[in-house]
Parts: C-alpha cells; structure tokens; sequence
C-alpha cells in the first residue's frame, strides 16, 4: 500500500448481496445485455496510434495471480490518484467508470482537466456497493489490503464474477519490500496488453527513463544525503522505508536510515520519535496527502525533532503520498533529487 491503513477511514459494515445482486451490478447477464460485443468495444477506444492490437482473451501475471480479461475492458475503476493518471496517460479516460481514494492527494497540474471529468465513486475507502454500482469490468488498484471479502469482495471473487483486479505491482504482498522503480514499467506493459494500448504504454515507458537518466546524469559521483522517509498519522509517526520507498529515496541521491526500522517485506512502522532523533538525518521527507496535512505534518515534526540536523537546517520535504507509485514515481524521484541536491540542477 502507499499510504498507511490509519490514514484512510474505515468501511462501514459490509452488507450482504446476493449472487444474482452481485452479477448484474458486476456485469453479469444482466447488466451484459446492453454491453457492447468486443470488436466493437476495442473499436470504441479509437484506432489511431494504437500499434499493434492485443487478441482476445489475453492475460498477464500479476501479484502471483494470472489476470485475464475476455474483451477490452470499457468501465475501469481506478483506486489512486496514480492510477487515475496512469489511466489517463494510456488515453483511457473515457473509459474509467470511477476512481476513489481521490483524497490522498490533489492531481497533477498535467492531467487536473482530465482528471476532474473522472467520476468520484468516494473521496476514501469505496463501500462495496459503491463499487458495483459503477458496474466495473475491471480495477486497476493501489493493493490487495481492501479485497478482504468483507468490506469487498475478493480478488477471486471478482474474478469469478468477470471482474479482474489488476494491483500496482510494487504492492503486491510478496514483493513490497523489495519493489524498485521498475516496477512502472511492468505495469504500463502488462496493462498495454489487457486495456488494447501496447502503443501508448510503449511510448510511457520510454518516457519513464528520461527523467531519470537526467537524475543519473545531474547526480553522477556524488556521495549519497542522509535521509528519512516518515508519515504523521494521529500524532504518531510511522518509518516509510524499504521496497520502492528506499529505492527512490536511493535514485533521488539519498539514502534511507531508517530501511532497518521496518519489518522485512512491509515497508512502513511505527518509529518511535527517540529512535528517529538518534539518527538525525541531514533530511526529512514526509509524506502528505492535502494542505492541511502537510501544515500540520510539518508543524508536529518541528515540534517533536527540532533538536534534528533536518530541522535546525530547514531541510524538510514535503512530498505528496501519491507520488511513489506508478508514473507519479518516476516524476517524485527527479522533484526527490532536485531537493537532495538542489546544486545539480
């Protein structure tokens, strides 16, 4: 996941569908019967541009699981505002259904026209039936964390029901903690594949490298700063480390004190604000998902670790949560460097 579970609100209690319910609020034959047939609904997404055409049935692993999709899927939910973007970048845009979770951070000036005609399905944590009221034929979502069965239904079910998930894949379970910016282009080719855009995610992975060649380039021979990713939930602070966090922070010109701090294979903790001072960073980075929690983030860190070399220098980053996933990665690492190491720039 990208932000912690305290951040987002709870669900309220799950409520009981029946099969029939689930089917036709999820595409099943009731809802298929106004549905367009597939050559029309790959058709639909428009021609130009798109390279070659993906052939029906198609799959992809993902997340230890094989997602596969029957036609290309015309009522995407997205859960992220990465993901949103990354849809939109893919020129999905009249084909996301939804998106949730729009309150973990404002969009990026690039897609904010775009992204405000996207329909908000719920600002957090979507209720199931929020979900398959949208009637989905496939989600592209931050983790597995929400498809528990009980404030969702699960990956498998949804499955079964003609619905895949596809997760971000520097979250799934087994690999978060040891995901790497790679993990973008992983899923810009896999979803190239099952959305029928292998053109467009082509072009957004050779778009990928070049910002980050011009960290590599800007950052050659420099020695790393020292830093910690942290997060302010409820007036307690939590380590940010390991996986795709620490392996920004290391493409960015830093290095990440506190990756011992967090349990192998998670990527965040709790830290204890003593544990936190003992290191004193040359750099805090703190993640924020709104104006108002980046002022009161800020304001709690200067109060409880002032005696910090980050503080004392001022040197404390505000980075939006939804910046290490997805493109919103690759476009956080080089913003990362230019405040590691404003000088290279």
């Amino acid at each position: 996941m990208k932000t912690l579970p305290s951040v987002r609100t709870t669900a309220a209690a799950a409520f009981a569908l029946t099969a029939t319910a689930l089917l036709t609020a999820c595409g099943g034959p009731a809802a298929q019967d106004t549905a367009k047939p597939a050559a029309n609904a790959s058709a639909a997404a428009g021609t130009a541009g798109r390279g070659a055409r993906t052939t029906y049935p198609a799959q992809v692993a993902n997340c230890g699981r094989t997602v596969r999709v029957e036609r290309a899927p015309q009522r995407i939910v997205s859960f992220f505002p990465s993901n949103t973007e990354l849809l939109l970048k893919l020129g999905l845009g009249d084909r996301i259904a939804g998106q949730t979770w729009t309150n973990q951070s404002p969009p990026k000036p690039a897609y904010a026209d775009a992204y405000r005609k996207v329909k908000v399905l719920a600002p957090g944590e979507i209720s199931r039936e929020a979900l398959l009221s949208a009637r989905p034929d496939f989600i592209l979502a931050d983790g597995e964390y929400q498809f528990d069965g009980k404030k969702l239904p699960t990956i498998d079910d949804l499955a079964k029901l003609g619905v895949p998930v596809y997760i971000d894949s520097a979250f799934c379970p087994k690999t978060t903690g040891t995901a790497t910016l790679d993990a973008t282009s992983t899923d810009l080719t896999s979803l190239g594949t099952l959305l029928d855009v292998s053109a467009p995610a082509a072009a957004a992975v050779a778009d990928v490298g070049k910002p980050l060649a011009t960290v590599d380039t800007a950052l050659k021979g420099r020695p790393a700063t020292s830093a910690a990713m942290v997060q302010v939930v409820d007036k307690q602070l939590y380590a940010l480390a390991g996986g795709l966090y620490s392996d920004i922070v290391r493409r960015a010109g830093g290095t990440n004190m506190l990756d011992k701090d967090v349990p192998k294979g998670s990527n965040f903790a709790p830290l204890s604000v003593e544990a936190l001072a003992k290191r004193d960073p040359d750099v805090l980075i703190y993640h924020y998902t709104g104006d108002a929690d980046r002022a009161a983030s800020e304001q709690w860190l200067k109060e409880h670790l002032g005696a910090t070399k980050a503080v004392r220098t001022h040197r404390l980053v505000a980075v939006p949560a939804a910046d290490f996933s997805e493109l919103r990665a690759v476009d956080g690492t080089l913003a990362l460097a230019k405040a590691l190491h404003p000088d290279a720039f």
